[in-house]
């Protein structure tokens, strides 16, 4: 008896454990159940005593001009004109030299002091070639005076003259030679002869390279240093084909670093280059108003420009609305009846706002007093 009473409990015992195992399954199993959020209506009907009480006011969408901003991208970059290439016209050794990128340079300072010999030739050649000039001449003078009493012939006078005409060329080529190493023909003598030049800044600007140092024999026509001209940057931008009917020279342009959006550089548009390239746009050269340390070459910049007035659909800033980080209006759709219509806004004028999916409203009333009232109808009838 003993025994068959253990038997029973351990049988009930084992069924007690495989109830609670199909249980516990069957939980598992069980999917859970998915609640899908309602969404917001998008209508409002107002009985008549809540239509009283709202104190709606509509209007059709009004067209008006509006101006508005167009903003590029582009970067400083320095015009051909600007950028001064400065060598000398002879060859010789750098003698002095003191100057380095960065630093600013005025016009008509020493960049650069060579040295050689064919210097002092061409000083030599020009001297000579004065003294042969002045005897010529006071041979022309004799055989004039001589031919006049017929005491030389006319050969020997046209050999006279031939003679000052190629000394005159001479001496003034010569002279010419010396203006360009920068030595003054008109105060070289015998007791001022040099064996160096000096060049000179053509230009006040910021010098960007140096291409010798002290001792380098530099060719004619290398290289020596390179000088940004002062008032040499322009912004060039990118414009896109759509943007480039609303921009006109001399309109004013707002130029601006991401890091420094507050610091505005002011300026203008110089030239439009209409040519629209593969990558879709045109370049737009623009000129600030006040030459700028700030603006280096290669400098990218946001620019804000002014554009011309459009006439576009608006709406009173009253009338938008913002749900959940988007913009609506209501129209009405009937009496009592109100429809919220998302909408795409554009730029601000006169506490007007422009509608740029206008084709969705410019036909109907749209709620200008009272759209919050409207709003929280709304949300009330989804609760």
């Amino acid at each position: 008896m003993r025994l068959q009473h253990k038997k029973s409990i351990t049988i009930a015992l084992l069924a007690c454990f495989l109830w609670l195992q199909s249980c516990k399954n069957n939980e598992i199993n069980t999917p859970e159940e998915k609640t899908t959020p309602t969404e917001l209506p998008n209508r409002v009907v107002f009985t008549e005593a809540q239509y009283n009480n709202a104190n709606l006011m509509v209007a059709a969408p009004k067209k008006m001009k509006i101006g508005h901003i167009i903003t590029l991208n582009g970067k400083v970059e320095v015009m051909p004109e600007n950028t001064i290439s400065v060598s000398s016209p002879m060859a010789g050794f750098v003698r002095q030299i003191k100057w380095i990128p960065g630093m600013t340079v005025k016009k008509g300072e020493v960049l650069v002091r060579l040295e050689e010999k064919e210097f002092i030739q061409l000083q030599q050649d020009y001297l000579s070639a004065k003294n042969v000039l002045a005897y010529a001449k006071l041979d022309l003078e004799r055989q004039t005076e001589l031919s006049k009493n017929q005491a030389s012939s006319d050969k020997v006078l046209q050999q006279a003259e031939e003679k000052v005409k190629q000394s005159q060329i001479l001496v003034t080529s010569l002279a010419a030679k010396l203006r360009l190493i920068h030595i003054n023909p008109a105060t070289l003598h015998a007791e001022n002869i040099t064996s160096q030049i000096v060049i000179t800044a053509p230009a006040t600007g910021t010098i960007t390279e140096v291409a010798v140092n002290l001792g380098k024999y530099v060719e004619a026509g290398e290289n020596i240093i390179t000088i940004m001209g002062f008032n040499g940057s322009k912004l060039v931008l990118k414009a896109f084909e759509k943007d480039l009917p609303f921009l006109k020279k001399g309109q004013k342009v707002f130029a601006y670093s991401n890091a420094e959006p507050d610091k505005k550089i002011t300026g203008k548009i110089d030239y439009i280059v209409r040519n629209i390239g593969d990558e879709g746009f045109a370049n737009i050269i623009c000129s600030p108003d006040n030459a700028s340390e700030q603006l280096f070459p290669g400098l990218y910049l946001n620019v804000d420009i002014e554009a011309q007035s459009l006439e576009s659909w608006t709406v009173p800033e009253d009338a938008i609305i913002l749900f959940e980080g988007k913009e609506y209006v209501f129209v009405e759709k009937e009496t009592q009846t109100y429809e919220m219509v998302k909408v795409s806004t554009g730029q601000k004028e006169n506490k007007h706002i422009q509608i740029l999916n206008e084709q969705d409203i410019k036909d109907q009333k749209v709620v200008i007093k009272g759209a919050y009232t409207l709003l929280m109808k709304m949300k009330n009838v989804e609760e």
